[in-house]
This record gives structure tokens, sequence and C-alpha cells, in this order.
């Protein structure tokens, strides 16, 4: 990016900055890390006694990402990181979908869902955290950050955080498990119901929604009414013999295979990392412009038109890539060529700056 480009990024998250509510909860316990252009951590150790001073810096400094510690420390300035004091941290999820330029509708709506069944399935329903300890988050690029500070997590090290994010992503999970021994009894196989907790339950209440929705992706003879009400039927009871489809375990793999929450992003080991730094919500992506918006619902959220920082006005911008029509602000954007040049509301040209397809004209 050039020096031209740069200020004028860095003039427009300022002006952000001077409008925006930036709250940190324990701010004054968190160590922040910034980053610019180049690389998104660039510096760390620092500090802010308040999240006024946090924003001052913001406005008169403007880092292009600014992240803070996932954990609480006496001492956050301190070095190196043993000196800090670690008193705990919040518990977080990082659901990520690699999409190209933009993200399809396809894949913002697989990891906005992922985010729901994240919340709602596993953490209320299975760990028992309360809304008000959920804290949920747009990356501000591809997905969602999930803050959990629910003080029964907080002590929690990296072994047992990795135990929850495996439970979570359904790592070594054997849905067979959940079935009697067929040598057992070979006229009557227990299974899960749909009232049992955790994955059993989880288990009968997706195939309960694939057998309303598509029965034949379970086998053929379910598109009978009188078939899918014996399984439904041994689904409540538990009593999955009462179906005459001798395989239905077998068959049911296609059902397991949706369970887990498979955007969760454990490779980059954010759930279990302790020392780790976050996005700091509500303020800018460096490689976007969007907003990393801490969001009351996830329903019907959309980052293309729901996670705007700046105004409508236009910005003169060339294409350095073709770029594809999209969806954005609720309008179409049409296709530009290598080289071309034309008006774009400055949202999309900022957009398309940080992510070098374009360049001022």
């Amino acid at each position: 990016m050039e020096e031209r480009e740069r200020q004028f990024v860095l003039k427009e998250f300022s002006g952000y900055y001077r409008h925006a509510k930036v709250e940190v909860p324990s701010v004054e316990q968190r160590e922040f890390g910034i980053g610019g252009f180049d690389r998104k951590i660039e510096a760390r150790h620092m500090a802010f006694e308040s999240d006024a001073a946090l924003q001052n810096y913001l406005i008169h400094d403007t880092p292009v990402y600014i992240s803070h510690s996932v954990a609480y420390y006496k001492f956050p300035k301190a070095t190196p990181m043993e000196n800090k004091g670690w008193m705990g941290g919040d518990l977080i999820f990082d659901l990520d979908v690699h999409g190209g330029l933009f993200l399809s509708k396809e894949e913002q709506e697989k990891v906005r869902h992922d985010a729901i069944r994240l919340v709602e399935d596993f953490l209320l329903l299975d760990f028992g955290v309360k809304k008000e300890h959920i804290r949920t988050v747009f990356s501000g690029n591809r997905g969602y950050h999930i803050h959990v500070k629910d003080p029964a997590y907080r002590m929690l090290e990296g072994d047992a955080r990795r135990e929850i994010s495996d439970y979570i992503s359904g790592k070594g999970l054997d849905y067979t498990k959940f079935f009697s021994d067929p040598n057992e009894d070979k006229w009557k196989r227990y299974g899960p119901k749909e009232s049992d907790w955790g994955y059993r339950g989880r288990f009968c209440r997706t195939a309960a929604k694939v057998l309303e929705e598509d029965p034949a992706s379970i086998h053929r003879r379910l598109k009978k009414p009188e078939e899918a009400a014996l399984l439904r039927e041994g689904m409540r009871t538990g009593l999955w013999s009462k179906t005459s489809i001798s395989d239905i375990v077998e068959r049911m793999n296609v059902v397991a295979k949706g369970m887990p929450v498979q955007c969760i992003d454990v490779d980059t080991g954010v759930t279990i990392d302790t020392k780790r730094l976050i996005r700091v919500p509500n303020t800018l992506h460096g490689s976007t412009g969007l907003i990393a918006k801490e969001l009351k619902s996830l329903d019907n959220f959309e980052p293309y038109r729901d996670a705007m920082a700046f105004g409508n006005e236009p910005a003169k911008i060339e294409a350095l890539q073709e770029i594809p029509a999209q969806e954005f602000l609720s309008s179409t954007m049409e296709k530009m060529q290598n080289g071309e040049k034309r008006d774009a509301p400055l949202p999309y040209a900022m957009y398309l700056i940080l992510k070098g397809a374009a360049k001022l004209s």
C-alpha cells in the first residue's frame, strides 16, 4: 500500500474513533497489542488505566489493529510475561471461514449459524453459562469472537480449555457409542432420546430435523409417513429398533456430521492460549475497515450491511485486479476490471483498499 492510501486510511480510522464507543471490561488489568499495515501485532505489553485513555490513544495515535489480552494481569505492562501476574482469563472462541476477496452468502450463513449453535446449544445448555457472561462480537473480517466472562471458567489452564474446545468441535466423537451393542439383543436396539443431555440429545434433535427436512438422505424408506413415525417414536422413547430399517445406526452417519461446531478455529489455539490477544470489540479491522462489532443478537446480522464504520460519501478508486460484483451496503456493487476507475461509497472503497484490491485514483 502506498503512502497516500495509508494516510487516507489512518485519517478515516481516527475520525471513526472520535465518535465510537470502545469499552473493555477491566481495561486496567488488560495487556494491549497494536498492529500496522504490515503486521497485526507489531508491539504489545501496553496498558491503559481507563476506557477514556484507550479511546484517546485510538483517536490520536490510531493503530490499524488493536487487541487486548484474554487474561487479567496485576501488572499488564510488565515484561517478560511471567512478571505480569496472571489472574485468570476469559474463555474465547474464534469462529472463521476462509473465503476469497468477499465471503459468499453461504459462507456468511455457515459461520453465523455455527456461532449461534455455539452459544445456544453448547455454552447455554451444555455448560450452563449465563447469557450475561457471554459477549458476541463480529471479528471484523470472516467470522465471530465469543467471549465467555463467567467466573467459573476464569482460572482454567490451557489443558482444560482444550477439552472444552475439543468437545464443542466434536473431536473424537463416535455417535455409535450412543447405542446398545446389537449382539446383546438383536431384536431391541436402544439409543439416545431427544430429552437426553449433551451430544446424545443433540444427536436426536438433529436427526429429527433431518427426518423432517430431508428423510431420503437417511433412507428412502423414511419418505413414507408411517416409517418416519416409527423412527420418531424410537427417538422419543430410546427404542430405535421400532423402525424396520435394520442398519439405521449406520445410516445416521449423515446426521452425526452436522453436530459439532465446524467453524471453531482450534488450529490457531485461540481457546487454549491463556495469554492470547483478541481484537478489541467495536474497533476497526485493519484488513477490511469493518467494525469488530459487539452484537446483542446474531439474528439476521449481515457484515456487509451492518458493520459499516463510515458514511456513504464517494471515493474515487482504481481497481488493482478484477473485482466481482458484490452485495454491499444493501446494494449491488458492479464488477470492476483491472485498471478501471470509479466512484465508490467510502466503506466499499476502504474495504477494497485494505484488501489490496484497489487504490485511490
